[in-house]
């Protein structure tokens, strides 16, 4: 009697634990659903009583975060990444392409501070097939970034500037990676750039360092990476046959180095490397081309490779800027709290905050434009400042996002 009688209350703490397990993972996820049918929440603020508008945009933030989910769960699973939500905000636009029908399950209000807001607790039914290619093609354009090529190149000892229309070098690579799948800018835009600035030519990409104009020279063509590399052809000695007899061709290595240079966020050098190309001709001019080629023709394969493995990773762990005024200390803790509740951003450094400009340093999984594009769908629904404030994004370039706060 007494093992029954202390078994009981263990048992009810049991079943309370089960069914609060259950509830919770009903609120997101029904198990008994179809993979394309996803329960999600929806809120939005009730302005000057107007219930009709801002159950309209609840719904639309509910179908939001169905999407979200899905499309989170998707690229994850394709691309291997943690944390595949940010990586898919290119596709929050097209929420009502995608849900092929919804159902309101609950509605309440409630009070935020002093606003009025609404929730709205929504079943949306995905288009399975139409979400799948719409990710498999994001993942091929975020996978895929947009690469500047800059190649300094001394071909017996004669030089050819970066940019150079007899630059063999430059525009191989340049042609090696857009066979192999790569979207490299138009060296033409490179081109019409230095001619601005024909200094920018001569500079040693060996050395070439954050802040470097070639690094905005880049930028400015549109690039998300750029690779830099030197090159140097050196002939070599002829081949001996056993016997004495030398052989009738003519053979040279061409040998240098390259680097790959993320051209936003913290603009981190995240590959490099050295290669040796060998050619073989019966004139000499020939096999210095040759070599040339091959090198070239190494240099995309490592670097393809390298991009590839890395790029997911670095948009997992990007550097987003955050620059903001508008907002006093304790709005700019609320704020901080928020995004770190209701975005994807992983971490925030207070580098500066104050009335009259504040900045922070985000760790987020995607690049700046991103980040704009979350901040702006989410921005209408849960942050503590709708009922004093509204939020305007004013730039977001180059790894910095710069928004505005202004009184309502």
């Amino acid at each position: 009697m007494f093992n029954r009688l202390r078994l009981a209350p263990l048992t009810g703490v049991l079943i309370l634990t089960i069914l609060a397990c259950a509830g919770s993972n009903s609120a997101q996820k029904q198990p008994t659903l179809p993979d394309n049918v996803v329960t999600a929440m929806g809120e939005a603020p009730i302005y000057q009583g107007d219930l009709a508008l801002a159950r309209n945009k609840a719904l639309k933030d509910a179908k939001l975060n169905a999407i979200r989910k899905l499309v989170g769960e998707q690229i994850t699973e394709k691309s291997g990444v943690s944390d595949g939500q940010s990586l898919g905000s290119k596709l929050y636009g097209k929420t009502d392409s995608f849900v092929k029908k919804y159902d309101i399950i609950s509605e309440e209000q409630w009070k935020l501070d002093t606003q009025d807001m609404i929730r709205l607790n929504v079943r949306c039914e995905v288009e399975a097939t139409k979400l799948s290619t719409a990710v498999d093609a994001l993942l091929d354009d975020v996978g895929n970034p947009r690469i500047a090529v800059l190649v300094q190149t001394v071909v017996n000892g004669k030089s050819y500037p970066i940019g150079s229309a007899t630059n063999i070098a430059e525009a191989e690579l340049i042609e090696k990676l857009r066979t192999k799948g790569n979207k490299v800018v138009d060296s033409s835009q490179l081109t019409a750039l230095l001619k601005k600035n024909p200094s920018l030519a001569k500079l040693d990409l060996t050395s070439v360092e954050e802040g470097s104009p070639l690094l905005t020279l880049a930028q400015d063509s549109g690039a998300e990476v750029l690779i830099i590399a030197k090159v140097t052809t050196t002939d070599q000695k002829p081949v001996v046959l056993p016997g004495g007899k030398k052989t009738d061709f003519l053979s040279s290595a061409a040998t240098g180095p390259y680097r790959i240079i993320q051209l936003w966020g913290d603009g981190k050098i995240f590959g490099s490397g050295s290669l040796e190309g060998r050619g073989a001709d019966i004139t000499q001019e020939v096999s210095r081309e040759q070599a040339v080629k091959d090198w070239a023709n190494l240099v995309s394969n490592k670097v393809g490779k390298q991009i590839k493995d890395e790029w997911f990773k670095l948009t997992e762990q990007n550097t987003v800027i955050l620059k903001f005024k508008g907002l006093g200390l304790e709005d700019a803790i609320n704020f901080k709290n928020d995004l770190m509740e209701y975005t994807s951003v992983k971490q925030i450094n207070d580098r500066k905050t104050e009335m009259n400009g504040s900045e922070w340093e985000l760790t987020y999984p995607g690049k700046e434009s991103m980040f704009a594009e979350e901040l702006m769908y989410k921005k209408d629904s849960s942050f503590r400042f709708l009922s004093s404030k509204t939020l305007s994004i004013n730039s977001s370039k180059r790894g910095v996002v710069e928004v505005e706060f202004r009184n309502k």
